[in-house]
């Protein structure tokens, strides 16, 4: 009795290990949504700024919408007239917050950043991160800064 109750606890054991080598692994998916990024196109809706859509996580969807506006437009995009913000390839995201409605936003510059090119520059890249942000419900307001310099939003408007 007790070698037929050991081999069948042996032909147990080894039908689940076989299960558990032969089963496809699980993967979570992380859940997906179309957000709005602004990119640089004439003629654009916003002093030549226009959308071009990025499937981006739904869970937190702020970081990875800016990062793709940092990124700039892709082949088929270019090919379609958009272009890059100037400057936006010099930058990264030092900090995101969201709270209270507000989104307060630092950008870090690369050491090679030269300064803007021109006076629309600035306004353009700082409506284009609005934009870009404002499409969430949880954002009413934006305030953004360049290397923890908040006049960078406040001079331009």
């Amino acid at each position: 009795m007790m070698k037929t109750a050991a081999i069948g606890m042996c032909v147990i054991l080894f039908a689940c290990a076989e299960a558990s080598v032969f089963a496809a692994p699980q993967r979570k998916v992380a859940a997906r949504k179309e957000v709005k990024v602004y990119l640089y196109h004439e003629p654009g809706e916003y002093i030549d700024l226009a959308p071009v859509t990025r499937s981006v996580n739904a869970v937190a969807p702020a970081r990875p919408a800016i990062e793709a506006l940092l990124e700039g437009p892709a082949a088929a995009e270019r090919r379609r007239g958009f272009e890059p913000l100037v400057s936006a390839s010099e930058f990264r995201i030092g900090s995101l917050t969201i709270k209270g409605g507000t989104a307060r936003i630092n950008f870090i510059s690369n050491r090679r950043w030269a300064g803007w090119p021109g006076d629309l520059a600035p306004v353009r890249f700082k409506t284009a991160v609005e934009l870009t942000l404002k499409q969430f419900p949880s954002v009413r307001r934006v305030i953004v800064s360049l290397n923890g310099d908040k006049r960078f939003a406040d001079e331009r408007g």
